[in-house]
């Protein structure tokens, strides 16, 4: 990319991509409002699937963990990705502000935990499509429609992708206003359902403390995480040092109710709460508003997984076309569509990952996914430490174009280091269950770097040979 094509007001010294690879930032064009609409839907999407946190927790540490987790976790994680987004507002996000502060081992490590935990997000919602389809289906159809529906859905959302940013946005705040449209109803019928207090047992009765809380964290920290996606897109938003943080602050204050509101009269109206877990807010409906409301929250649920695999295939097919970009990835991944200027081939090539993991099951998908994501976290929150210890490497800093957290070098801790101890409590609480499977997908990374960094090492030869030769 040259100089001259560089998004309006990019901080010096920004991490660019080595060579002339194509931009995405001619296309920036997603508001203030649609983008608020993508990092709510990114981060939470209603509240259906939090009712598994009941089993794993207890009704009374479910309904605790949803009400701290924003404080302790989601608001830091929204603060540290405004800041780092308004210091380097380009295309790759997270992967790129990793790479900018501790280069480029650590950088391809970050790209590459958030491309292959993608997989299983984007196969995880589309295969909970297709089980919050079955009670739509005759009996005889349900066990290939959980082979046909996560397909179908996944080339919908990539033919979405394709035409543009805008496009999901817009079509993402009509998803919202549908999925969160039924739990309005059961809020406001739920309070003359109300039978005992949502807040007994307090964890689940056997089950200690320890297990409790760390298998409950893991869920909670999934269903309060997502704010850095969408900065992988920083160069399509418009204004994103200014708007980027205010969605972020509007779409937490937007889950916060959304979540524990209908979760609580839920659990209220629920004769045993032991009967409670994934998809239960179905039942919870028939309960309070009956078939009616119970056959609407069946389809705000749909409609709820089908938008998250739809602004999630939108961010996450971001960090391979800036990974090809920086000449860890095939260069034929950077190619933009000719009519849309979007990274159609990085699209397409996370489709079909997404396809290929959709034979798993949803306790698999989500725990991998989640032990991916909780080092790129850390990373982030260091990343942003180092910029304080590094006062040349601000960027922004001191020159009045984007947020800081009002904090210096040392009291930067009292945000970020609530979050990593969380993480590290949810990966040690839930070592036991998930280590060899999450701990082998993380070490994948440190095996890959070296063809990577071979691959990269012959693009720079290549390169360098095209710029000598006579024309």
């Amino acid at each position: 990319m040259t100089p001259a094509s560089e998004p309006p007001g990019e901080p010096p010294g920004a991490a660019r991509p080595p060579g002339p690879f194509p931009s995405i930032h001619a296309r920036r064009g997603l508001r203030l409002i649609p983008l608020i609409g993508v990092i709510y839907c990114l981060s939470a999407a209603g509240p259906a699937g939090i009712e598994a946190m009941v089993p794993a927790s207890g009704p009374g540490l479910a309904l605790i963990l949803l009400l701290l987790l924003p404080i302790f976790y989601g608001l830091p994680l929204g603060l540290a990705s405004g800041e780092m987004n308004s210091r380097y507002p380009v295309e790759g996000g997270y992967y790129r502000w990793i790479k900018e502060v501790f280069g480029d081992f650590w950088g391809f490590q970050a790209g590459w935990w958030s491309w292959l935990g993608a997989f299983f997000d984007g196969a995880l919602y589309a295969v909970w499509v297709a089980e919050y389809c079955d009670p739509f289906l005759p009996e005889a159809w349900v066990r290939p429609a959980h082979w046909v529906v996560p397909i179908v859905v996944i080339a919908i959302c990539t033919w979405i992708n394709v035409r543009g940013i805008e496009v999901v946005g817009w079509s993402t705040m009509l998803f919202n206003i549908f999925l969160l449209s039924p739990f309005v109803i059961l809020c406001i019928l739920g309070v003359s359902h109300w039978q005992h207090n949502p807040m007994v047992p307090m964890r689940p009765p056997g089950k200690g403390w320890l297990p409790a809380l760390g298998v409950g964290a893991l869920m909670g920290m999934w269903n309060y995480s997502g704010y850095e996606s969408l900065s992988t897109a920083a160069e399509e938003i418009e204004n994103p040092r200014r708007n980027y943080l205010r969605a972020i602050l509007v779409a937490i204050l937007i889950t916060v109710p959304t979540y524990i509101i209908p979760l609580a009269i839920g659990l209220a109206a629920t004769p045993d709460w032991t009967t409670i877990n994934e998809g239960s807010f179905t039942d919870m409906g028939r309960i309070i508003g009956g078939p009616l409301l119970a056959l609407w929250i069946a389809a705000a649920a749909i409609v709820s997984n089908f938008a998250l695999s739809n602004v999630n295939l939108l961010a996450y097919s971001r960090v391979p076309f800036a990974m090809a970009q920086d000449g860890f990835l095939p260069a034929g991944l950077t190619r933009l569509h000719r009519k849309f200027g979007t990274p159609f081939v990085s699209l397409i090539a996370t489709s079909i990952c997404y396809c290929l993991l959709t034979f798993m099951n949803v306790e698999q998908l989500t725990s991998i996914e989640m032990w991916l994501f909780s080092p790129l976290y850390v990373m982030i929150y260091l990343a942003l430490w180092r910029l304080r210890c590094r006062p040349a490497a601000a960027g922004t800093e001191g020159e009045g174009k984007g947020y800081v957290i009002p904090a210096g070098r040392r009291g930067i801790w009292l945000v970020i280091l609530p979050p990593i101890i969380l993480i590290v409590m949810a990966i040690g609480g839930s070592a036991g269950e998930y280590l060899w499977t999450g701990g082998l997908a993380i070490a994948s990374g440190f095996v890959l770097y070296p063809l990577a960094l071979w691959w990269k090492r012959r693009g720079d030869v290549s390169r360098t040979r095209e710029r000598g030769a006579p024309s």
